[in-house]
């Protein structure tokens, strides 16, 4: 090099500014039946970062592991425990790297849950992971099915997580509360809206927030499904109870957090915003299918309230009975796009998405890879906090 020195520093990489939530059920039967719709909607949205819930890929164990076994995973690389899931995670590998993105997994011991954070090349690379709610947790630790990706960007910090569903029994309604709480812990843990660094946390919630947020009819929602619950507001359809809206409603206010797509679209209309909708029925016409043709919004990007004011795009990617732009899941993407620049203040965003979720609950009477490991509460933010839980049952509030 002429006139010898040391050569210029690199330019900065862009930073995340797009960000996707979706649930694949199955990445690699969406890569293996619906390539042309992923690559479309790669191609024309680029979204910065994808978070990807329900991966379904097996963590990489040793060879010949099975589920149960009690051997250990490496839950951030894919299984090539036989020769059909080296080639499904070849597969995988492959159709990353062609779209110029890198992934950072999450994965359980079978084909089940898992979560995937994908990450354009050609932007800034998280500098801290944490795969776990437990803020005291061993920084390698993993949540048991890979339901966690917490990294750490430059504005702000990402936490990503597939949310178990409620089920229909009082032990899956009893998981679900352990999992509100431990989120509840660790947004108390980061200091909650002082947080010292913003949230945004995104994924597949498995809660529909308020009335509006299902169709056609709410009322077939709550009181024709999950009616064997012994507490009252344990009662509905999974992801529609009294109790898991009141807890979600909870967990905004600790942390301080502001539903982006709402910021943008305050009045609720169920036929466009839904991200997850019911299939045809297999056998005879479509209408057999039980959730043909319903939906539900239970995708989400919720952003600090100093980032809610940056919320300059926020699209639910698909619609219809028919599933348009699902990309053979049952769940759309979700797009939301931050402005350039300084994290914003609190403005009309929050004030947006807030005077929505209240006038939904007024209609009801409710009331409103390679990055190193994060060490042990670096990136939790500042000013943790000792005290009883946030989360309040729905007849609490």
């Amino acid at each position: 090099r002429r006139g010898g020195g040391p050569p210029p520093p690199a330019a900065p990489k862009p930073h995340v500014r797009t960000l996707a939530a979706w649930n694949a059920n199955s990445l690699i039967q969406r890569i293996q039946c619906n390539r042309p719709d992923l690559d479309r909607f790669l191609r024309e949205h680029s979204p910065d970062v994808v978070f990807i819930s329900e991966v379904r890929s097996p963590a990489l164990g040793p060879a010949g592991c099975k589920k149960g076994d009690g051997q250990r995973r490496q839950q951030d690389k894919l299984s090539r425990a036989s020769h059909s899931l080296a080639s499904e995670a070849d597969a995988i590998a492959r159709f990353v790297r062609e779209h110029g993105y890198r992934a950072y997994w999450s994965l359980a011991e079978y084909k089940y849950a898992g979560t995937g954070l994908l990450v354009k090349a050609a932007c800034e690379q998280p500098h801290a992971l944490r795969h776990s709610l437990d803020p005291d947790a061993a920084a390698a630790t993993h949540q048991t099915e890979g339901r966690v990706i917490l990294a750490s960007f430059e504005r702000f910090d990402l936490l990503g997580t597939y949310t178990p569903n409620n089920g229909g029994s009082e032990d899956a309604h009893a998981r679900r509360r352990r999992w509100d709480e431990a989120c509840a812990a660790l947004l108390q843990r980061r200091g909650g809206a002082a947080a010292a660094r913003p949230l945004v946390w995104l994924g597949d919630l498995n809660v529909a927030a308020e009335w509006g947020d299902v169709g056609p009819d709410p009322g077939w929602f709550r009181d024709k499904n999950g009616q064997g619950a012994a507490h009252a507001d344990d009662r509905g359809q999974p992801g529609f109870t009294p109790n898991e809206q009141a807890r979600f409603r909870s967990l905004l206010a600790a942390g301080g957090l502001v539903d982006a797509y709402r910021t943008l679209h305050p009045v609720a209309n169920w036929a466009t915003d839904v991200t997850w909708r019911g299939c045809a029925g297999k056998d005879g016409p479509p209408a057999a299918g039980r959730y043909y043709a319903k939906g539900m919004r239970i995708d989400y990007v919720l952003v600090d309230r100093r980032l809610a004011g940056s919320v300059v795009r926020a699209e639910v990617l698909g619609g219809g009975a028919e599933r348009r732009g699902f990309l053979g899941s049952d769940h759309c993407p979700l797009l939301v796009e931050l402005a350039a620049g300084e994290e914003a203040k609190e403005g009309d965003g929050s004030r947006a998405a807030e005077a929505g979720h209240a006038r939904a609950a007024s209609a009801t009477g409710s009331a409103p890879h390679d990055a190193r490991p994060l060490a042990d509460g670096v990136g939790l933010g500042a000013g943790a906090r000792s005290g009883q839980s946030v989360l309040r049952r729905a007849d609490e509030t």
